[in-house]
């Protein structure tokens, strides 16, 4: 089978594979009436385009008919590699996360340990089971660095439901003391997938090819997030890395240094010439 994946880093690659799996649909007649118009192309509201009803479900089709997997990105910070190496990508699971809670703040009272847990308790059933990935790395190290930096946010939330007072410990902080901060990146298979993320991917491939065909660029897009429920095998892990400096929300500092770059799960690095 061939493995064919979309990577939303290149534009380039996935607005010429368009042409691979829709050109019946984007037909000459059609682009001619967009050259005509000009509408803002935008992928959020569909009307721009002609029988997008029809269209937009179609091009979605064979769009996921095309590709066998999306690359993402997974930000996190194990203590480890080897389980994700293992056992791939596993979703959000409350329970090992509290007992790892109760661990990491076992010097406090389990009183205020239960009163976090329970505040938290209305995510436990609608969390469970998903991970959640995003389609550019480089934006993610950017505007969703908090996944890198602290690891888990149920985690991370938690750790917020500990602070009360202004002049308390930030215990947020706690959880930088442990792991290292890591991008995994992630061949998605398209079956994994929801229908509704797919749908959003095609609506954002076909919104740049209308600004493309129109000229009238309305500035790139963000990139797709993925929120997949189920276990995404270790065959679908094919890199990682260490960001050295990242954006950081969370602290009167606003870069956060990454001073352990590499694990032992690291290639080697390349000799010197």
């Amino acid at each position: 089978m061939t493995h064919r994946v979309l990577d939303w880093r290149n534009r380039r690659a996935w607005l010429q594979h368009i042409r691979s799996y829709a050109k019946p649909l984007l037909t000459p007649k059609l682009v001619a009436v967009l050259e005509r118009r000009r509408p803002q192309c935008w992928s959020d509201v569909m009307d721009w385009l002609p029988d997008h009803h029809d269209l937009v479900p179609e091009f979605c089709e064979r769009m996921s008919s095309y590709y066998t997997h999306f690359k993402a990105f997974h930000g996190c910070r194990p203590e480890s590699l080897s389980s994700y190496y293992d056992h791939g990508l596993r979703g959000q699971n409350a329970d090992s996360i509290i007992k790892k809670f109760r661990q990491l703040f076992a010097d406090l009272p389990s009183a205020s340990l239960d009163r976090a847990i329970e505040k938290m308790k209305h995510r436990e059933s609608s969390e469970q089971g998903k991970t959640w990935l995003s389609g550019d790395d480089r934006q993610m190290v950017r505007d969703f660095g908090h996944y890198i930096i602290n690891g888990s946010e149920y985690l991370l939330a938690l750790a917020a439901k500990l602070s009360g007072g202004h002049y308390e410990e930030d215990y947020r902080l706690r959880l930088r003391t442990i792991g290292i901060p890591t991008v995994l990146e992630v061949d998605i298979p398209i079956e994994l997938i929801p229908p509704a993320q797919k749908l959003e991917v095609a609506k954002m491939i076909l919104s740049e090819w209308g600004q493309l065909r129109t000229k009238r660029p309305l500035g790139m897009s963000s990139s797709p997030c993925y929120v997949v429920r189920s276990d995404i095998p270790a065959e679908c892990i094919k890199a990682h890395y260490h960001p050295a400096r990242i954006r950081d929300f969370h602290h009167c500092i606003p870069t956060y240094v990454n001073k352990t770059v590499r694990c032992d799960h690291c290639p080697p690095a390349s000799e010197p010439a």
